[in-house]
């Protein structure tokens, strides 16, 4: 059977793991939904995983897991009936931990790119693995000059103003309404996919999106990672 982007969003949603991984476990167990969830267990790290999506710490995840008898979603209301779970984004914000990578392009050095990458502690800061992953971003920024970081950073007014500009293409081609909604949405998609870091293809294999990634750096570190900004310079250009 066919997996969908709404299958994907259903398994991440249960096992807070990549879109990467839930699209092969739910191809690889065909669909069933369970199967797939103990697919994704046996090839991940099920601790990081519920750390990551709750903020709990380590020892409290194993705890919550032995006694959700590794079910991932009983595990997870366990510990926010405790209370376990803590806050991640407003802590990784004050703390500011992470790196700014710089990535200067050629022997002619006429391009630069700069990526800065928000970590929970130093100590994943530090760590030569997450290090390699911001510079493997600093490169794909360079390759492929994404105006933003994701679809979400994308002013709103640029959206409408694209938005209305796909729609004047589209008035004298007569098509259903249904129709001409699919095709305004299709074109926003590829604007994203073109425009938006975490959107892309990545350079090396477009197989992966940038968001995939993202996904197995946070899962291999155990800690949640923030993509917070990113810069172009090129010799000339404002």
């Amino acid at each position: 059977m066919g997996v969908t982007i709404d299958d994907i969003k259903v398994l991440r949603a249960k096992t807070s793991a990549g879109m990467g991984l839930c699209k092969e476990a739910l191809v690889k167990s065909d669909g069933d939904m369970a199967k797939a969830i103990e697919y994704i267990n046996e090839r991940s790290d099920v601790i990081g995983r519920l750390r990551n999506l709750t903020g709990a710490k380590i020892g409290l995840c194993k705890l919550a897991l032995e006694e959700a008898e590794k079910d991932f979603e009983k595990a997870v209301e366990i510990i926010k009936e405790r209370g376990w779970d803590e806050p991640i984004e407003p802590d990784c914000e004050q703390k500011q931990e992470g790196v700014i990578d710089v990535y200067v392009h050629g022997k002619e050095q006429k391009l630069v790119a700069l990526v800065e990458v928000k970590t929970k502690t130093d100590f994943v800061a530090r760590n030569e693995d997450f290090r390699s992953f911001v510079h493997e971003l600093s490169l794909q920024v360079a390759a492929m000059k994404p105006e933003f970081v994701s679809r979400d950073s994308v002013p709103s007014e640029e959206v409408e103003k694209l938005m209305a500009l796909f729609a004047k293409e589209l008035e004298s081609e007569n098509k259903p309404k249904e129709m001409i909604e699919k095709i305004l949405q299709g074109k926003i998609n590829k604007y994203y996919a073109e425009k938006c870091l975490l959107e892309q293809k990545w350079f090396k294999d477009e197989s992966k999106a940038i968001k995939d990634l993202l996904d197995e750096a946070i899962q291999k570190m155990g800690e949640p990672l923030e993509i917070s900004r990113i810069l172009i310079w090129e010799l000339g250009k404002k």
